[in-house]
Protein backbone atom coordinates (compact mmCIF):
# COMPACT_ATOMS: atom_id res chain seq x y z
CA UNK A 1 0.00 0.00 0.00
CA UNK A 2 1.48 3.57 -0.96
CA UNK A 3 2.43 5.34 2.94
CA UNK A 4 1.36 8.46 2.18
CA UNK A 5 -1.97 6.88 2.28
CA UNK A 6 -1.05 6.58 6.41
CA UNK A 7 -0.51 9.74 6.45
CA UNK A 8 -4.33 10.16 4.87
CA UNK A 9 -5.98 8.03 6.73
CA UNK A 10 -4.90 9.81 9.98
CA UNK A 11 -5.99 13.61 8.86
CA UNK A 12 -9.83 11.79 8.16
CA UNK A 13 -9.73 11.12 11.58
CA UNK A 14 -9.99 14.99 12.95
CA UNK A 15 -9.43 13.56 16.40
CA UNK A 16 -5.99 12.38 15.81
CA UNK A 17 -4.18 15.56 16.56
CA UNK A 18 -0.10 14.59 17.48
CA UNK A 19 -0.93 15.38 20.90
CA UNK A 20 -3.59 12.86 20.96
CA UNK A 21 -2.06 10.04 19.56
CA UNK A 22 0.39 10.59 23.24
CA UNK A 23 -2.87 10.21 25.21
CA UNK A 24 -3.08 6.22 25.07
CA UNK A 25 -0.14 3.88 25.79
CA UNK A 26 0.52 2.84 29.18
CA UNK A 27 4.26 4.19 29.16
CA UNK A 28 3.58 7.55 28.09
CA UNK A 29 3.56 9.90 31.44
CA UNK A 30 4.81 13.27 30.03
CA UNK A 31 3.97 15.26 26.98
CA UNK A 32 6.51 17.51 26.10
CA UNK A 33 4.65 20.55 23.84
CA UNK A 34 7.13 22.68 22.96
CA UNK A 35 6.25 26.17 24.94
CA UNK A 36 8.30 29.33 24.68
CA UNK A 37 5.82 31.91 26.03
CA UNK A 38 2.83 32.46 28.04
CA UNK A 39 0.75 31.86 25.61
CA UNK A 40 1.85 28.96 24.16
CA UNK A 41 1.43 27.14 27.71
CA UNK A 42 -1.91 28.56 28.19
CA UNK A 43 -2.51 27.12 24.70
CA UNK A 44 -1.22 23.62 25.30
CA UNK A 45 -2.68 23.55 28.75
CA UNK A 46 -6.43 24.44 27.22
CA UNK A 47 -6.32 21.27 24.30
CA UNK A 48 -4.85 19.12 27.39
CA UNK A 49 -6.60 19.53 30.62
CA UNK A 50 -9.54 16.92 28.60
CA UNK A 51 -7.31 14.18 27.32
CA UNK A 52 -8.91 10.75 26.95
CA UNK A 53 -8.10 7.50 25.56
CA UNK A 54 -7.79 7.03 22.05
CA UNK A 55 -10.92 5.34 21.10
CA UNK A 56 -11.18 1.77 19.27
CA UNK A 57 -11.03 3.15 16.30
CA UNK A 58 -8.27 5.97 16.67
CA UNK A 59 -6.27 3.15 17.79
CA UNK A 60 -6.98 0.77 14.80
CA UNK A 61 -6.41 4.11 12.35
CA UNK A 62 -3.21 4.30 14.39
CA UNK A 63 -2.34 0.84 13.95
CA UNK A 64 -2.86 0.21 10.25
CA UNK A 65 -0.74 3.62 9.73
CA UNK A 66 2.11 1.65 11.64
CA UNK A 67 1.49 -1.31 9.87
CA UNK A 68 1.79 0.76 6.52
CA UNK A 69 4.67 3.01 7.39
CA UNK A 70 6.70 -0.12 8.52
CA UNK A 71 5.91 -1.76 5.92
CA UNK A 72 7.03 0.73 3.21
CA UNK A 73 10.69 1.24 1.55
CA UNK A 74 12.80 4.22 3.26
CA UNK A 75 16.50 5.20 4.25
CA UNK A 76 16.77 4.85 7.78
CA UNK A 77 19.29 8.07 8.12
CA UNK A 78 18.69 10.44 11.29
CA UNK A 79 20.43 13.32 9.58
CA UNK A 80 22.67 13.03 12.59
CA UNK A 81 25.98 14.45 9.22
CA UNK A 82 28.33 12.69 10.84
CA UNK A 83 29.05 11.08 7.26
CA UNK A 84 29.99 14.49 5.50
CA UNK A 85 32.60 16.30 7.14
CA UNK A 86 35.00 13.17 5.88
CA UNK A 87 33.31 12.94 2.55
CA UNK A 88 36.34 13.36 -0.16
CA UNK A 89 33.57 14.68 -2.64
CA UNK A 90 31.29 16.62 -0.03
CA UNK A 91 28.39 14.91 -0.66
CA UNK A 92 25.58 16.39 1.23
CA UNK A 93 24.47 12.54 1.88
CA UNK A 94 21.69 13.38 4.55
CA UNK A 95 19.88 15.49 2.29
CA UNK A 96 19.92 13.62 -0.64
CA UNK A 97 18.23 10.65 1.79
CA UNK A 98 15.56 12.77 2.72
CA UNK A 99 14.91 13.43 -1.58
CA UNK A 100 15.03 9.43 -1.83
CA UNK A 101 12.49 8.90 1.79
CA UNK A 102 10.28 11.73 -0.08
CA UNK A 103 10.26 9.66 -2.89
CA UNK A 104 9.30 6.10 -1.08
CA UNK A 105 6.60 8.14 0.22
CA UNK A 106 4.84 9.71 -2.48
CA UNK A 107 6.09 7.73 -5.61
CA UNK A 108 6.08 11.04 -7.46
CA UNK A 109 9.15 10.84 -9.48
CA UNK A 110 8.98 14.58 -10.90
CA UNK A 111 8.98 16.20 -7.70
CA UNK A 112 11.75 14.39 -6.23
CA UNK A 113 13.82 15.11 -9.32
CA UNK A 114 13.43 18.59 -9.12
CA UNK A 115 13.51 18.47 -5.01
CA UNK A 116 17.12 16.55 -6.04
CA UNK A 117 17.62 19.90 -7.89
CA UNK A 118 17.75 21.94 -5.35
CA UNK A 119 17.71 20.08 -1.87
CA UNK A 120 20.64 17.59 -2.85
CA UNK A 121 23.41 19.87 -3.20
CA UNK A 122 25.49 20.99 -6.01
CA UNK A 123 27.90 17.51 -5.50
CA UNK A 124 25.30 14.99 -7.25
CA UNK A 125 25.06 11.31 -5.59
CA UNK A 126 26.97 9.60 -8.95
CA UNK A 127 30.07 11.70 -7.51
CA UNK A 128 30.37 9.12 -4.50
CA UNK A 129 34.12 7.57 -5.08
CA UNK A 130 33.13 5.14 -2.94
CA UNK A 131 35.93 5.40 0.02
CA UNK A 132 33.73 3.83 2.40
CA UNK A 133 34.65 6.91 4.57
CA UNK A 134 30.41 7.29 5.05
CA UNK A 135 30.02 3.94 6.03
CA UNK A 136 32.83 3.22 8.97
CA UNK A 137 31.20 6.10 11.10
CA UNK A 138 27.41 5.86 9.99
CA UNK A 139 25.26 4.91 13.37
CA UNK A 140 22.98 3.70 11.64
CA UNK A 141 24.94 1.56 9.52
CA UNK A 142 24.11 2.08 6.05
CA UNK A 143 25.12 0.53 3.25
CA UNK A 144 25.08 4.45 2.02
CA UNK A 145 27.94 3.93 -1.29
CA UNK A 146 24.68 1.52 -2.25
CA UNK A 147 22.34 3.85 -1.45
CA UNK A 148 23.99 6.81 -2.92
CA UNK A 149 23.97 4.73 -5.95
CA UNK A 150 21.30 4.29 -5.80
CA UNK A 151 19.79 8.02 -6.03
CA UNK A 152 22.09 8.27 -8.66
CA UNK A 153 20.19 6.24 -10.64
CA UNK A 154 16.77 7.31 -9.89
CA UNK A 155 17.10 10.79 -9.60
CA UNK A 156 19.89 11.65 -12.03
Amino acid sequence: MWPGSAFSMMAREQSLTPVSRSRSPPQVMTVLSGMSDLSQMRDSLSFMKDLRPLSEREHEILTRAREILNESERIGCTACRYCTPGCPMEIQIPDIFRVMNRYFMYQNLETAKREYGWRGGKVKASSCVGCGQCESICPQHLPIIDLLARAAQELE
